[in-house]
């Protein structure tokens, strides 16, 4: 069972992890369990992020994030060091995905916590002013707007937001990633932005 890990601000890939990492996955392919449970211990806080900010529901994303391990262990007689182990891992992440919303409509919770660190969209939204009666039915206000904004970005759009604004991926890896050019991801994300500035106009500073 995963560890209970927090729903924002996923972890960044730790200069000169990449070697470690790649052992790891080695000793995986050679069938060492414990193994399996050090890349959980380095990589599932920021793929809970990942599918997290993709559903809204917290459970949903603790599940296919256990189902990307499962994932690897299972197919660990196939594992190439092609690519960076993170980026392999979002790939299987990716289609774990793809596959859950094909299955089912997946439901984004107007309760989910989403604080700015998450978002990162202190740029675009108007900063809080001094503390009033008002202020928490206005933050209530902007969390709900957010997320409404963010679910209806269309699906390929939402998942370049959320790996180069959440987990601060470059448009290289996640080309990789999804299997896509690199100018396409640049345009997704230039839409996926513009998209939000405009549907949450009436909260940005004049």
């Amino acid at each position: 069972m995963l560890a209970t890990a927090p729903i924002v601000a996923p972890q960044e890939h730790r200069r000169g992890m990449s070697d470690s990492d790649q052992i790891i996955m080695e000793r995986i392919r050679d069938g060492d369990q414990q193994a399996v449970a050090d890349l959980v211990r380095r990589f599932q806080h920021e793929l809970l992020g990942f599918f997290y900010h993709q559903c809204w529901d917290q459970l949903i994303a603790e599940e296919l994030t256990q189902d990307v391990f499962v994932n690897v262990y299972r197919s660990r007689a196939r594992y190439q060091p092609t690519a960076k182990v993170r980026t392999y891992l979002y790939r299987i992440a990716h289609n774990l995905w793809i596959d859950h919303i094909r299955r089912q409509k997946h439901h984004m919770s107007i309760d989910a916590e989403m604080g700015e660190r998450s978002l990162k969209l202190a740029d675009i939204l108007k900063a809080p002013g001094s503390p009033d009666p008002e202020e928490e039915s206005r933050d209530n206000e902007i969390r709900t707007r957010l997320q409404e904004s963010l679910e209806g970005l269309p699906e390929g759009q939402r998942e370049v937001f959320v790996l180069a604004n959440n987990h601060g991926m470059k448009y290289q890896d996640i080309a990789e990633v999804l299997g896509i050019p690199e100018g396409t991801v640049k345009s997704r994300m230039h839409n996926a932005v513009r998209a939000l500035r405009d549907d949450l106009q009436d909260l940005i500073e004049p």
